[in-house]
């Protein structure tokens, strides 16, 4: 799991939940059936490490829209024992200060809201590429970038893909042939945060990627069905900063060694190898301690 901080949505399962319940109650679902949609798609029970941020989201999300059950409450204030917390079982002090979070939002929802959130009408949304897709994208004037679309959904309402992006810059469009002999981008820095730190993988959604999706463009597509595993989990990616991504990575490397611990090319990328996965998932577990201990 992504986290930047023990704020209330400072962690991207809470935030998952919370989108998705925003999405739901937007689309004219009843509060209580989307908290039993979320419940049974989530499974808390079933998951100490995340039962805590699960049911704070769906809290967040009832208290945001005027109608938070004494069901949820009561999930949520069972939150704070820390059997619920394993996520922050390694550093005591950053458990404390997410305990401390969580018993200040429960005091805050017991007040409703003064004025709940208005639904809005819902545009559908569906995913602009396909799994296998390999896109140049214009980062800059004249420069364009690389990256492989590793997974889609489905979703004709609330599409979205999971997309890994390359080293490769060059002053014209790509080409598949240029993509595929690139090398995975890993950012130094990774933005606000250093939330994008490391192998350069995040899943977004289309209604993120509609204001600037014509600065990306199809130009092939391979035929794989499993990838490199590069991280723990998946950050939620934010399309309106590519370009930023990018320049802040190029301007640290004027001036800095890159701390990435391997080189992974692309061809590393498009088959599984557990030994190099093993390197990668112990180094982004080290990233995600060096976040909490900020």
């Amino acid at each position: 799991m992504g986290t930047w901080g023990t704020g209330i949505l400072q962690n991207d399962t809470t935030l998952d939940v919370w989108i998705e319940f925003k999405d739901l109650y937007n689309s004219g679902h009843d509060i209580k059936k989307i908290r039993k949609h979320l419940e049974k798609e989530y499974q808390p029970n079933k998951s100490k490490e995340y039962y805590s941020e699960i049911w704070t989201g769906i809290a967040y999300g009832q208290w945001m829209c005027g109608e938070l059950e004494a069901y949820t409450m009561e999930k949520v204030k069972a939150a704070t024992n820390e059997k619920w917390m394993t996520l922050w079982a390694d550093d005591k002090i950053k458990l404390q200060k997410r305990i401390n979070v969580l018993s200040e939002f429960i005091k805050k929802i017991q007040t409703p809201r003064p004025v709940p959130l208005k639904r809005k009408k819902v545009v559908d949304r569906p995913s602009f590429f396909k799994k296998g897709d390999i896109i140049s994208i214009k980062i800059n004037n004249q420069q364009f970038a690389g990256a492989i679309v590793t997974n889609h959904s489905d979703s004709e309402i609330d599409g979205g893909n999971r997309i890994v992006f390359t080293d490769c810059i060059a002053n014209h469009s790509l080409n598949i042939e240029e993509v595929l002999h690139s090398n995975i981008l890993y950012l130094d820095r990774g933005g606000e945060n250093n939330y994008y730190r490391g192998y350069f993988e995040a899943s977004f959604s289309a209604r993120n990627m509609v204001k600037k999706i014509k600065f990306a463009k199809n130009v092939g597509k391979i035929n794989n069905n499993e990838f490199l595993w590069l991280n723990i989990g998946i950050p939620i990616g934010n399309w309106n900063i590519i370009t930023e991504l990018y320049n802040e990575q190029l301007e640290f490397l004027r001036t800095n060694q890159s701390d990435k611990p391997i080189n992974v090319s692309v061809q590393d990328f498009l088959k599984r190898d557990e030994k190099l996965e093993a390197i990668l998932i112990e180094w982004d577990k080290k990233i995600f301690r060096e976040k909490l201990n900020r």
